[in-house]
Order: structure tokens, then C-alpha cells, then sequence
């Protein structure tokens, strides 16, 4: 009988050893044919990705991939379509998806006629309801102090009626509600708000804005855990055909059910994103507020779910009156806004902010605002040292050219919403009457905070924006006009135009950034999470007025698919 010689036995062992290794390098999923836009440094192109388990193990072209293509790897022959990475939603309201899906949605109702309809149909399926809650009404189609009570209380008189106008700065209520919440003739505005009223008197007309929206919020309960999960759920299935695959919720309550709910569904394995979240500061609260966001940072420091950002409300909005401007409004030549915070306590906000090392996420509107915020940040790094902080300025509205310098310097992020960006009803019905023509046509700049090196993230303020689909957004940043519109006089500031590659970054590297997860995701680059998504059309390819249009097919995040598109799975 021969004897093996350790030659052979170390003959074997090489086999055995590439056979497992080869077995280790093989992908769960390898996309090949494809126009992969990685998003990375320098903008690489590719053909081919290959992902196993949560992670992209590979990007190159079609020769390359083969060496990880296994038995049993799902290989997705895409036919040149577009892959990028998945977008991100640097600014938006998810916890307000069981509004929209579960309450009486209002949205692209424009006449009295129309709501209450909507509100008869609502008794009719609710007839045993305590209150009615809705949201969508549009400060466009009311006159300029809003919506009437009495058009509310002609259908509902006995239960409180509470409807949000569609960006959240103002509320509709009848008179029950009024009543209920105290509200009459002789209440005065709250600090940071306007109770809105019939001309010549002092009855209030039942409309709410900015603060005094507040006074009606203990009359009516708070959602439960279960009823926020259930909205959430319906959010992410959403979003997901969308290709969003990470958002960052501008408002959250510390030590609410809402932090509680997305707790929840992480904990039981039911988040299919990824979420950072900024807490809510209170203008009307000192310093000692802050404990509270410490705690509830600590709570929520998961994986998928994270608070590490306080969220402040600097201004209103221009439609209210309450957007805090350089310049008075228009139609009110002694009104400048709101201010909802004195100066002072903002920067000793901010500053104790920083130094708990917080993100601040900040709501402007208003040319003096968004100063205002700036000093403040100035300050708070002037107190505690320069740092990556990475603090961000969302809306951007009107913003004074000189501080789009100081964003550079203090290393603020912009977070624009370029759903916005055309000459839409509100441009005609209330940014020219309200602002004057000529802050009407400079407003939302977004290619100047491009050219001065800023880091731009861009955002839908969902449920402000619906739908919050990033491939229109898109376009409006390219194109800033509506949709089928070739009148170049129809273009809202078109000197302020940005490149695809610029609004494409937008949506994902830099809105990865504006929430530390850069090394995350946001790029498809090796060793990142597998974010991606694929689109039916070549974004390069295609004209620019089409990109709305574009549809996508399938959505991954972290490598599992969350959302296929069903003509998709025919093709693959």
C-alpha cells in the first residue's frame, strides 16, 4: 500500500481551502449589464455590482463579476438600466403618516364644496366619532386670514373638528374646538402666533397659526404606540417604491409614543429603513430641556433608528405672515414675520446644544431667520470650539446672499425641498402679493450654496411635499418650472439651476453626510451597505423634462429587497 506524501496532503488541503473560499466570495445577488452611477468621489461608472449578505463585495464591469457568481447566486441581467444608490430624504415627517393614511385627508381639495363632502362622507363611515382630525387644506384657496369655523360648523357642531393646512404651520377648527380649548373674543395671540380673525372684530374665525395652532392640541388624544406603528408601516411600504431607502424625521417628541413606536418596530425586526430623527426644543423652555434629548439619545441607538439631532423652529412661513423677513411683507407693510425665539435664549440654546454634542436641525423661512441661525451657530462654536457638528438649515426661502458664505464657514448644511421649485399656485397666490415680485423671483437658491462648496442635501418635508417621489425633485432642481411648461418666462430664478449630477448627489452622498452615514451608505462603493435601486430609464439619457416620469423597479436596502415593481419581475 503507497503512502500519501505531505505533498499530496497539502495538495488536498489547497483544494479544499479554494474550494471554501470560493464558496465565502460567492454573492447572495450580482447585478450585471447595468449603468451603475456609484456616486462616489469621481462619479464611477460601472456595469456590474455584486452584494452578499448586507454589503457590496464588488463594483466593476461584467468580466469581473463572474469570479462571485455561485450555485446559488441571483443573477439580475438588467439590460442597461440604471442602478444608483438608494435616495435619502434629509428632511420629512414620517411620524405623520397615520395623518395621511388614517385620518381625513384633505389633499388637492380646493373649494369649500369639496371638504365638506369629504366631512359628510367622514360621519357617515365614523358615526359614532368623538372628534374629526384631518390634514391637506391649502392656504392658496382661502383668503388671506384662512379657512371659516362656519363652514365647519354647518356639518359639525357637537365634537371638535381640527383640520392642518397642508404645510403644517396652521390649523382649521370649528367652534367647538374653539370653545373647548377656551379661544374667544377677548384671547390674546400667544407669543410665536396669531389667532386669525373676521375683519373688523375680535372673533376668531377659526383659523390658527404657528403657536396658537398649540392651544387646541390638549383637546384631542394622543395617537397610540400602535396606531404611529401602523402609519409607519404604511410609510415605508410607500416610500420604498419611491427608492428611498434612509430618512431623517424633523420632529419627533422626546419620551412620546413616537419615539416609542419606531423602538418597536426595530425591535421587532419590522423597520425596512433607515431612520434619524431630530427631538423637538421648546422656544417657551430653558437649557434643562436638554436632559430630556440626552436621555431619549441614549434609548434610541439602534442600528436602524437614531435621535442624535434637536430640531428648532426659528420663523413661521410665509403664507401665515409668520416667515421672519428682512424686509416687511408685501400686503403688511409693518409686519416682518415671527421670531419664535428671543435671540439671546437661541444662541444659549444652541450653544448647550453643541456641547452635548447634538446635531441642530433648524426650520427657516425668512432671510433674517436663517442670520439669525447663523449667529447662533457662530456663537455656540465660538463658546465650545469648532467641531464637525454638521448642524443644517432646512426651507431656505429667501436667504441673503452674504450668508451663504457663513453656511461655507460654519460647515452648515443646506436642506432644500426642490419639490418647490417652480412658478406654482402659491408663487401667484401668495409669494408675488405677500413678498413683491422681485423676493418672489429669488427665492430657494440652491446652485449658490453648490458654487460656495456647501454640502446640499435635498428633502421633501413629507407630508408638506406628496408624493415625496426624489425623481421629481429631480427635475424641478434641473428645470425649476412645472411640469409641461416650455415658457422660459415660467422659470423661477433660472440663473439658480444645478446639473443632474448635482441633484442626484443631493439625494444621496450628501444626504448620507447631513446625517454622519457617509461611510454607510449613499455611494456604491465597496464595503458599504447594499442601498441600491433600479430605474427603468437612463437618467443621462433621457431629456431632463422626462426624468419625472422615470419609474422605479426595485429597491434594496441592506441587500433585501423591500420593493419590486411587478413589470420587474417579468423582465428579470
Amino acid at each position: 500500500m503507497k503512502l500519501i506524501t505531505p505533498f499530496f496532503i497539502l495538495l488536498i488541503l489547497t483544494f479544499v481551502y479554494q474550494g471554501c473560499n470560493s464558496k465565502q466570495n460567492n454573492a447572495d445577488i450580482v447585478f450585471t449589464n447595468g449603468f451603475v452611477y456609484a456616486v462616489d468621489s469621481v462619479n464611477t461608472k460601472a456595469e456590474a455590482v455584486a452584494i452578499k449578505d448586507n454589503t457590496i463585495i464588488f463594483v466593476g464591469d461584467d468580466d469581473g463579476v463572474q469570479k462571485y457568481i455561485g450555485d446559488v447566486t441571483k443573477v439580475i441581467d438588467l439590460n442597461r438600466k440604471m442602478v444608483l444608490p438608494g435616495f435619502i430624504d434629509a428632511h420629512c415627517h414620517s411620524i405623520s403618516s397615520y395623518r395621511y393614511f388614517f385620518e381625513l385627508n384633505l389633499y388637492g381639495m380646493k373649494t369649500y364644496e369639496e371638504i365638506q363632502s369629504a366631512i359628510k362622507k367622514y360621519l357617515e363611515d365614523h358615526p359614532d366619532a368623538k372628534y374629526i382630525k384631518g390634514r391637506g387644506w391649502s392656504n392658496t384657496d382661502f383668503p388671506k386670514n384662512g379657512p371659516d369655523k362656519k363652514k365647519l360648523d354647518e356639518l359639525v357642531k357637537d365634537i371638535p373638528v381640527s383640520f392642518s393646512s397642508e404645510d403644517g404651520h396652521s390649523k382649521w377648527v370649528n367652534s367647538k374646538t374653539l370653545e373647548l380649548s377656551g379661544i374667544n373674543n377677548s384671547s390674546n395671540n400667544p407669543e410665536g402666533g396669531i389667532i386669525e380673525r373676521y375683519s373688523g372684530t375680535n372673533e376668531p374665525n377659526g383659523t390658527l397659526r404657528e403657536n396658537a395652532a398649540d392651544l387646541v392640541y390638549d383637546i384631542f388624544p394622543v395617537y397610540s404606540i400602535e396606531e404611529l406603528m401602523k402609519g409607519l408601516e404604511k410609510y415605508q411600504e410607500m416610500v420604498s417604491a419611491f427608492g428611498i431607502t434612509t430618512i431623517h424625521d424633523a420632529y419627533l417628541d422626546a419620551q412620546s409614543n413616537e419615539t416609542e413606536a419606531f423602538r418597536t418596530l426595530e425591535k421587532n425586526d419590522k423597520l425596512r429603513m433607515r431612520f434619524r430623527a431630530s427631538l423637538y426644543i421648546d422656544p417657551e423652555k430653558s437649557v434643562e430641556q436638554i436632559q430630556s434629548l440626552i436621555d431619549e439619545r441614549k434609548k434610541n441607538s439602534g442600528e436602524l433608528f437614531q435621535t442624535n439631532s434637536a430640531k428648532i423652529f426659528v420663523d413661521g412661513v410665509v403664507e401665515g405672515g409668520t416667515a421672519y423677513l428682512k424686509q416687511p411683507y408685501q400686503h403688511q407693510s409693518k409686519n416682518y414675520g415671527e421670531l419664535l425665539w428671543n435671540i439671546d435664549s437661541l444662541s444659549k440654546m444652541c450653544s448647550a446644544l453643541d456641547k452635548e454634542h447634538f446635531q441642530i436641525h433648524v426650520h427657516s423661512i425668512g432671510d433674517a431667520a436663517t442670520s439669525v441661525t447663523l449667529d447662533a451657530f457662530a456663537f455656540a462654536e465660538f463658546q465650545n470650539g469648532k467641531r464637525d457638528s454638521r448642524n443644517s438649515v432646512t426651507h431656505l426661502q429667501l436667504v441673503d446672499k452674504s450668508d451663504i458664505k457663513k453656511f461655507k464657514e460654519l460647515g452648515v448644511i443646506a436642506l432644500p425641498q426642490p419639490y418647490w421649485f417652480s412658478k406654482d399656485d402659491y408663487y401667484y397666490n401668495i409669494q408675488v402679493p405677500y413678498l413683491g415680485q422681485k423676493r418672489a423671483d429669488e427665492e430657494y437658491p440652491m446652485k449658490s450654496f453648490f458654487d460656495e462648496g456647501v454640502v446640499v442635501a435635498s428633502s421633501s418635508d413629507y407630508p408638506v411635499t406628496i408624493p415625496c417621489n426624489p425623481l421629481e425633485a429631480i427635475q424641478f432642481g434641473i428645470t425649476r418650472s412645472e411640469f409641461n411648461t416650455t415658457d422660459p418666462k415660467e422659470i423661477l430664478w433660472p440663473e439658480e439651476r444645478v446639473t443632474l449630477e448635482q441633484m442626484i448627489r443631493s439625494f444621496t452622498i450628501n444626504g448620507a453626510y447631513a446625517n454622519f452615514l457617509e461611510k454607510e451608505t449613499g455611494s456604491i462603493e465597496v464595503g458599504k451597505k447594499a442601498d441600491l435601486i433600479v430605474l427603468d430609464k437612463n437618467l443621462f439619457e433621457i431629456p431632463v423634462t422626462e426624468i419625472s416620469k422615470a419609474k422605479v423597479l426595485m429597491t434594496l436596502f441592506q441587500g433585501q429587497e423591500v420593493f419590486v415593481d411587478s413589470t420587474f419581475s417579468e423582465i428579470k
